[in-house]
């Protein structure tokens, strides 16, 4: 007999800021850092077959530091809300020094299809 086996996984991305996501005082880019976080909850949704819509509203946003030139980061994610109507999704983008400081924080929201949320 076959059981289903539930594997719990927690979704990151890499990635290294590079020239062309910098001012002219070497740091990041806000825009850039927003379109990685939105691009990364976005690949995280995109299977799911009860969200209405695969863009994120963004809902909340936390800039807490600068990231500059060659800072490499790492974008975790975690579900801190599921209801009958929506999720919300936490990006949590962390440099990975010795610090591991948090730079920024989101909350993506994803409207749930109610038919198909009713339906369970």
């Amino acid at each position: 007999m076959k059981t289903l086996k539930n594997i719990y996984s927690t979704p990151e991305r890499h990635f290294v800021v590079t020239e062309k996501d910098i001012n002219n005082k070497n740091a990041l880019l806000p825009h850039v850092l927003y379109n990685e976080m939105e691009d990364f909850v976005k690949s995280i949704i995109t299977n799911q077959a009860n969200i209405t819509f695969s863009l994120p509203e963004l809902y909340k946003l936390q800039l807490l530091k600068n990231a500059f030139l060659n800072d490499k980061l790492l974008i975790k994610s975690q579900i801190i809300k599921y209801d009958n109507s929506e999720l919300h999704v936490l990006a949590t983008v962390n440099k990975t020094s010795e610090l591991n400081e948090t730079i920024c924080k989101a909350v993506f929201k994803f409207p749930l299809n109610l038919a198909i949320s009713n339906a369970s």
